[in-house]
């Protein structure tokens, strides 16, 4: 680790894992650290990790980690001589930037110049272009009316695709396959972007058909030199965000490589760029790639080339930004092995990737020398539904792609993660899947593989066996060490007949009811729905009817049971038998399926709906989501409306179905 020669002081201008990252190689250089944190963020680790931290405001990303006046009175109240914007919120500000510049205060990362040229696509495009850099056809829209924005599109051709010009990370970023749908989708596009960014602005594209996503990894320091550190392939996307990348790609080869290095250096050169960033393309299946964007700061997905360059990119930045020269040239950048990066979402996958809010309960990480974890969480955190929903990121190195494959869902199957609903046992279906292992990846992966089957909503019988089995383990153990005298022979015994113990439990938002043999310790037998089933428990194992099956974690909280095993998670709760599950949705009513902000309402009392037309726009978690009608019928009341904060589970509005009224 090298030493800085000016720099002493670094504010982390962002929250969550990437403000833990940044200041663990802070620390280790020997920087003094300060976070700034909002009240929704009390909790988060990053707040106790540094030497210093500052409240800058309550949730709201406007009035905290967006506000450039805050960000700097913390800077200069606290004597910070540097700072770093991570990634997202003021990344990739101009302003920001400025501001730290006119105030003498180190900006890690490019000059304000620099990240106003990519800062906009449209403008950036017009760089690159300038420049020989091969773009996507497209066209501006700004200022422009329905009648000049449906000529634009055509001129582009269909299908399309509307992107942000202010930003990216999927934000406001809409396919359209036809004119039709082209107004509806600018205007969501738009607020999407605004909230995000700042700026409704967008542009058009043209939507290159099942391409790869390549970005390539770029460090310039302020001598004139420029590196490229080979290719991260991030085409497993949804709704553009990314969730699974990896270094190198499987598609690119030594020769690519090369090229695309060359041309990404070129892009840098052309804006006279200084730090990390990020230049992304499109290839297509003839290898052609086209400049989509770029990023000019750190990338979510940097420990990919960091795992198989060995070298630390934070590290990079902070040198670069005390003025030192890069320490190697392009020709002593090699790639060993391969990585990859899955990201852990507080999202439900089953339910159309629902953002998820709630307090995390268990959060274990696996112990392997070939897997790292950027995360910025807890256990008892709250998980607020003002900021993105990544939690962690996990990330795996091998000797090759297969290796890195196996070693990432070993790793995936012992994490723990509950509270929140989240994507873990979906991303081990990715990974256990032949396409993905045999590289038939583009950016329509997800469209085209049906991942559904692997949701644990709808519990299989032995499932729900195992989990009756575990919960009475538990519950008799704890009624046995209570007993004075009790042995083993006397477990289960009676002088009349075999004992049958009822057991309910709620599962997967479910509620089921068992009956329990206990034969001997470890050793039951579960009847659920006239259906038998023996279960042996053996430390880590399972055995249901001779076949063994290794449990990946157990644990008890309570009387609450979270368990995973052969790529699956389970959070169990012995209940009463008289309590009933609550029906989500009865009949009309319409309720938020998460925290968020009521952006539109397209109904209003005595209209008629139609099952799955869009009644409203709920914001959350920076995306807009729509919300659809139930049930045929029209509405007859309106419990909220446009700007209201509203929570998880709360009336929203109700529909009476056709031919029904309320006397």
């Amino acid at each position: 680790m090298s030493e800085l020669r000016s720099l002493r002081k670094l504010l982390v201008a962002n929250r969550g894992e990437i403000a833990l990252r940044v200041m663990k190689t802070a620390k280790k250089m020997g920087l003094l650290t300060v976070a700034v944190y909002t009240d929704a963020d009390e909790q988060s680790p990053h707040v106790n990790f540094a030497d210093q931290s500052v409240n800058i405001g309550k949730g709201p990303i406007a009035d905290s980690y967006l506000s450039i006046e805050k960000i700097m009175e913390v800077a200069l109240s606290t004597g910070c001589d540097a700072v770093h914007p991570g990634y997202g919120f003021l990344s990739e500000n101009s302003d920001f930037a400025e501001a730290c510049e006119k105030a003498k205060v180190t900006f890690v990362g490019p000059s304000s110049k620099a990240i106003e040229a990519m800062g906009n696509k449209a403008k950036a495009k017009a760089i690159m272009k300038e420049a020989g850099v091969p773009c996507i056809p497209g066209a501006e829209v700004a200022n422009k009316n329905d009648r000049e924005l449906q000529l634009a599109a055509e001129s582009v051709g269909f299908p399309l695709m509307i992107k942000a010009a202010a930003g990216g990370g999927g934000r406001g970023m809409r396919l359209v396959n036809n004119i039709s749908d082209l107004q509806k989708s600018c205007e969501i596009a738009k607020a999407e972007a605004l909230s995000a960014f700042g700026s409704s602005e967008i542009i058009l594209e043209k939507s290159i058909v099942e391409p790869r996503h390549i970005e390539i990894q770029i460090m310039a320091d302020n001598f004139g030199n420029i590196i490229s550190l080979g290719e991260r392939d991030c085409s497993l996307q949804r709704r553009h965000q990314k969730i699974i990348e990896e270094s190198p790609s499987p598609v690119v080869d030594a020769q690519l490589r090369t090229k695309m290095g060359e041309v990404a250096c070129l892009a840098g050169k052309v804006i006279n760029y200084s730090g990390a960033g990020t230049i992304e393309f499109l290839l297509d299946k003839d290898k052609n790639f086209y400049f989509l964007e770029m990023n000019t700061r750190l990338q979510v997905e940097h420990p990919v080339t960091e795992m198989v360059t060995g070298l630390d990119l934070v590290e990079l930045q902070l040198n670069i930004a005390d003025d030192q020269e890069l320490p190697l040239s392009q020709e002593q950048v090699q790639l060993c092995g391969h990585s990859l990066e899955v990201r852990l979402y507080a999202e439900d996958p089953w339910k159309n990737f629902l953002p998820s809010t709630g307090k995390i309960e268990v959060w274990r990480k696996h112990k392997s020398p070939d897997t790292r974890y950027d995360d910025g969480i807890v256990e008892g955190q709250v998980i607020s539904p003002f900021y993105d929903p990544m939690l962690a990121k996990v990330i795996s190195n091998g000797k090759n792609r297969e290796q890195a494959i196996d070693t990432l869902k070993q790793s995936l199957q012992n994490t723990a993660l509950y509270g929140v609903k989240n994507n873990r046992d979906f991303l081990i279906a990715i990974l256990s899947s032949e396409a993905f292992r045999h590289e038939d990846v583009n950016t329509s992966f997800l469209e085209t593989n049906d991942f559904s089957a692997s949701g644990n909503k709808h519990m299989e019988f032995d499932e729900v066996a195992v989990l009756g089995a575990l919960l009475m383990t538990k519950y008799s153990k704890t009624l046995i060490d209570e007993a004075i005298g009790f042995e083993d022979e006397l477990y289960g015994w009676s002088n009349s007949k075999t004992i049958y113990y009822p057991l309910s439990f709620k599962a997967n938002d479910n509620i089921y009811s068992v009956y329990i043999e206990l034969k001997k310790p470890n050793s039951i037998t579960v009847n659920f729905e006239g259906e038998k089933i023996q279960i042996d428990l053996n430390g880590d194992h399972i055995e249901l009817n001779d076949e063994k099956i290794k449990l990946d974690f157990i644990e008890y909280k309570e009387n609450k049971l979270f368990a995973s095993y052969q790529g699956k998670s389970f959070k169990a709760e012995i209940i009463k038998e008289d309590i009933k599950i609550e029906d989500i949705d009865k009949g009309g009513k319409i309720r938020a399926p998460m925290h968020g902000v009521i952006r539109e309402l397209f109904v209003t009392v005595g209209e008629k709906v139609k099952k799955n037309q869009v009644i409203l726009i709920l914001e959350a978690m920076k995306m807009q989501h729509e919300i659809t009608a139930s049930i045929d019928g029209e509405v007859s009341d309106i419990y909220t409306n446009i700007g209201n904060q509203v929570s998880v589970d709360e009336d929203l509005l109700n529909i009476n179905k056709e031919g029904e009224n309320e006397f």
